[in-house]
């Protein structure tokens, strides 16, 4: 998730974080940095983070210390660099480094296996490194360990380090002054560990993060509406801090995850290539970066993702470069490593805090592509259902996220957000904002009517199917495809080039015609007059066959002929529940799927795919869904039958076997 930037930091512990601290996260972060760093008789101990371990090799092109650093360095300039915490321990016999948590010993470093300490500073974005080049007996090439020095000074730790190695050499004890001077370094610098001064104006956006509206540019010329511009800029600023600091967060995750697979991938390729079961150098660092994240994690990641979701599709009308509909694309991608990760949609789907509002589910279907909105249906209704659709008994408690620098949004936010009430807001968005007035033609009281040209059948779940010269309700009108919601409810996109923008009284006359009891232009509110039009349902539900008739009415039906079924020559692919997604694309482009249905479903395993219900399929793929549907039904009952088979056989042949046994006897 590089598109979203790196998270800012400081060095050396001075507040790793762009927002005001609170008391309890200042005593916090004083109290980690005491239980990290401390020096105890001749035992020392610093924070650190694992940068990157590099082989000492002519075929890495790594022949010198200095050419470790040119790689690091290349590393760090293309974001490849995925930091790792551990603690790290120096004693008079060895540097030991230590699992955060659980304290277990990752390496072992004896002392006379360390050939060169070096910092590295000012160098890449971790700017005070410490490299240390360890080579024990059994290795042919030495390996050189680079790292981040977040808590305390690389010079600290470097010091340390020699003097050890020093008197482990020549009988010495100088690194007692040492320790002694590193000490008073570190009480020194508890002290001065304080929450950062609050910022006076709008947070700086980070690279590639959303940066809220400039409210001078908003600002009206007229005096009296000057408060409410200002209160609506703090809004908008308010929300987009929080998404920053959401997008912040998954994006640490989403590297952790990476770092997890890319470190397990090593092991592995190391497991599998070395001859005896002794621990190689190195593996234990490895064996930490491929520990997965937590249950717990993966489900805070998820959480925000929908909190951020909420926030694109609140701030869609507020914010640009990048825009909401770009960033929502962007977090497709970490929700479906998320997903990949997981290694099913289960955990996904019991996410159900914090809910999606209304505007935040008709935003996703407006916008997502046709392999997002597969994996959108896969989540379920903890996802696709908004709120207001949910029993007041059956909805979640409001989600108040944590963020990882440690600011506290205001509870107050969250208890009054569209996902937590779900108010229907007609003629204004959610920050109250009246949207800019439509033509007189077409609008009343913020809603604005259509008139069909042309016959239009909807190809997926996201269009609507619609007749000629019937007049709809425009919910959205700044694409190339206007959103429209017909008299039963039913909402969906229509190509804006076969619309025309129609007047008050036409509208009114055409709902009259068609015999509903009530014009959408009564004094019932919006909700009541469409809702009068639900008797209609079994009608529109007939409106895409009607369609499929009337445009195939005057073509001329070719004459009777017989039809020869062809055979694939080919040998089908079988579909089974241990079937990969590349398996799953072969087997659908056998059956002679269309590409877009091919496209949307070839990304499943076979256990996936066959978890899908009829209206999943239908949702994901409109029509052709029922007939995916009846294949991957066939292809399951023949598994069971087979599976059936096969134990039944084996049943049959053991009681032969006895039969015959006897017989013998």
């Amino acid at each position: 998730m590089s598109e979203l930037g790196s998270p800012s930091r400081k060095a050396n512990g001075v507040a790793r974080t762009d927002s005001k601290l609170s008391a309890k996260a200042l005593y916090e972060q004083r109290k980690k940095y005491s239980n990290s760093n401390f020096i105890m008789q001749e035992t020392s101990q610093y924070h650190v983070e694992h940068l990157s371990t590099f082989i000492m090799d002519k075929t890495e092109s790594i022949v010198t210390v200095d050419d470790a650093i040119k790689k690091l360095v290349l590393l760090d300039s293309k974001d490849k660099i995925w930091t790792q915490e551990m603690l790290l321990q120096v004693t008079d016999k060895a540097v030991r480094l230590l699992d955060c948590d659980t304290q277990e010993e990752l390496e072992n470093f004896p002392l006379s296996t360390i050939h060169m300490s070096q910092t590295v500073l000012n160098q890449t974005r971790y700017p005070s490194v410490l490299l240390l080049v360890c080579q024990d007996k059994e290795q042919h090439k030495p390996d050189i360990h680079f790292f981040h020095c977040d808590e305390v000074e690389a010079e600290m730790v470097h010091a340390d380090i020699d003097s050890a190695i020093g008197d482990n050499k020549h009988g010495k004890k100088m690194r007692l002054q040492t320790l002694k001077m590193n000490q008073e370094k570190m009480k020194r610098h508890r002290e001065t560990i304080l929450p950062p001064s609050g910022p006076k104006g709008p947070t700086p956006a980070a690279r590639g993060r959303v940066s809220a509206p400039n409210a001078m540019e908003r600002r009206p010329s007229g005096q009296n509406d000057a408060e409410s511009h200002e209160k609506l800029a703090q809004r908008i600023e308010k929300d987009v801090q929080i998404l920053n600091c959401a997008l912040d967060d998954i994006e640490i995750f989403v590297s952790r995850v990476q770092k997890a697979v890319e470190a397990f991938s090593q092991l592995n390729h190391r497991n599998k290539s070395k001859k005896n079961k002794k621990k190689g150098p190195a593996e234990g660092m490895l064996t930490l970066r491929a520990k997965p994240p937590s249950e717990g994690e993966y489900i805070d990641s998820l959480q925000k993702l929908k909190l951020a979701l909420n926030l694109l599709a609140k701030l869609k009308k507020h914010i640009q470069n990048p825009s909401a509909s770009e960033l929502v694309h962007v977090l497709f991608g970490p929700l479906e490593l998320v997903l990949q990760s997981c290694g099913s949609p289960e955990l996904a789907r019991s996410v159900i805090a914090p809910h999606l509002s209304r505007d935040a589910v008709d935003f996703l279907r407006g916008h997502l592509t046709p392999k997002e909105m597969t994996i959108f249906e896969l989540l379920g209704d903890g996802w696709t259902k908004p709120r207001a659709e949910w029993p007041k008994d059956h909805c979640a408690p409001p989600y108040y996220p944590k963020f990882r620098n440690g600011w506290e949004p205001p509870v107050e936010f969250f208890r009054t957000a569209p996902w937590e009430t779900e108010c229907l807001q007609s003629a204004e968005d959610v920050y109250g904002t009246p949207h800019s007035p439509s033509s007189s033609n077409g609008s009343h009281d913020g809603r604005k009517y259509a008139k069909i040209r042309y016959h239009f059948v909807a190809r997926n779940a996201n269009e609507l199917s619609v007749l000629q010269n019937e007049i709809l309700e425009v919910i959205e009108d700044d694409k190339q495809w206007w959103k429209l919601r017909n008299r039963s409810g039913q909402a969906g996109y229509v190509p804006f080039n076969i619309l025309d923008v129609v007047k008050l009284e036409e509208a009114e006359s055409f709902y009259h015609q068609q015999g509903y009891r009530t014009s959408p232009l009564s004094s019932l509110s919006h909700e009541d007059s469409f809702d009068k039009g639900r008797h209609k349902d079994k009608m529109m539900d007939e409106v895409t066959n009607e369609l499929l008739m009337m445009i195939t009415a005057n073509k001329s039906q070719p004459p009777t002929r017989k039809f020869r079924v062809e055979r694939p020559s080919g040998n089908i692919v079988p579909l089974v529940f241990d079937s990969n997604p590349e398996q799953v694309t072969s087997w659908l482009s056998a059956k002679g799927f269309s590409k877009q249905t091919v496209d949307c479903l070839g990304i499943l395993t076979g256990a996936q795919l066959f978890s899908l219900s009829k209206d999943e399929l239908k949702a994901v793929c409109g029509d052709e869904g029922g007939r995916v549907y009846c294949q991957v039904t066939v292809q399951k009952a023949q598994l069971e039958k087979s599976s059936g088979d096969s134990e039944l056989q084996e049943i049959m042949r053991r009681r032969q076997e006895r039969i015959d046994s006897g017989s013998s006897n």
